[in-house]
């Protein structure tokens, strides 16, 4: 499941991330965003979670990849793939993980047009990589963090050390291994505005 960072350059540094862009006209515009403001988004927009009993780390985890793919915006369509909404998910998986999260499937365009539905099953998909992240990493969050971004990004949850760039539709995008560490910073830093200081500890 493959998703589109606008940028065709390699991240150099994590120091800096380069995001997709909100689209406007049609046009998917490019954002470089400086790691110290990749957690401007305005989240406080997002609808509530459905997802029973949702561990804190999910919902930083889920706000560093929406940084990352959509810039938070639950209308994006990505040009080259297809990716839709918030968390640009492929179209071939939403009959099977709408199946799963909400008991039935939905269309694509009803999947777009609802930010509570686009909510629900993302996090229902992320909970599920985190539980199996956990598991494979021997409680190592941040290699937990990493494999459930390249499960996200590439469909291979083992693949987070992957350095190949990787192309779709003749579009380069980053390697795995660029993208896994990204969305790893992206997580730190939600972390702290959530107030999860480790792995298993929130004050909520």
């Amino acid at each position: 499941m493959l998703k589109q960072w606008t940028s065709s350059r390699s991240l150099t540094a994590v120091t800096t991330l380069v995001v997709r862009g909100l689209l406007m006209g049609g046009l998917a515009l490019p954002v470089v965003v400086p790691a110290a403001q990749a957690s401007t988004y305005d989240f406080q927009v997002e609808p509530s979670s459905t997802t029973p009993s949702l561990p804190p780390q999910v919902i930083a985890l889920r706000r560093a990849i929406i940084g990352q793919e959509s810039g938070a915006n639950f209308r994006a369509v990505n040009r080259h793939s297809g990716a839709l909404g918030y968390g640009q998910v492929m179209p071939a998986n939403i009959p099977s993980w709408t199946k799963e999260a909400l008991g039935h499937s939905i269309t694509a365009s009803e999947f777009l047009n609802s930010p509570e539905l686009q909510l629900q099953v993302i996090d229902f998909k992320l909970n599920q990589y985190w539980q199996a992240a956990l598991v494979a990493s021997n409680g190592d969050e941040a290699i937990a963090v990493r494999r459930v971004a390249s499960h996200w990004y590439s469909g291979k949850p083992y693949r987070y050390n992957h350095t190949t760039a990787s192309y779709y539709g003749g579009h380069r995008y980053p390697s795995v291994a660029e993208y896994t560490l990204a969305i790893l910073q992206r997580y730190e830093q939600q972390k702290g505005l959530l107030g999860i200081d480790q792995l298993g500890y929130s004050p909520w």
